[in-house]
């Protein structure tokens, strides 16, 4: 679906711009080319960011700060089970589904 019809720009434009560092919608204007025109995707475009940065600092605070990437490779075997915290003091494991 189109977030700017003027400029031609999708939600997928707008998603792989966030996933490749765009902090607000200046950034994702600047890195998907949008210029001036109606304006009328503006809050839609907003909304878009306000919803990527909400679900990335809700995924921080679950996993503990942003995850440091690591390569997978054949040879990693012995994956710990991911412990989610569910209360206070309580402790959930989730089993891997093999």
């Amino acid at each position: 679906m189109y977030v700017c019809i003027c400029n031609a720009v999708t939600e997928d434009a707008v998603h792989q711009c966030l996933a490749h560092g765009a902090r607000n919608s200046k950034e994702v204007k600047e890195r998907t080319g949008m210029k001036p025109g109606c304006g009328s995707c503006t809050k839609r475009l907003c909304a878009m960011v306000s919803e990527w940065r909400t679900a990335s600092e809700l995924m921080d605070a679950m996993t503990g700060g942003p995850a440091a990437l690591q390569a997978v490779t054949s040879e990693t075997t012995d994956v710990p089970p991911l412990t989610v915290e569910v209360g206070a003091d309580q402790d959930r494991r989730v089993e891997e589904a093999a």
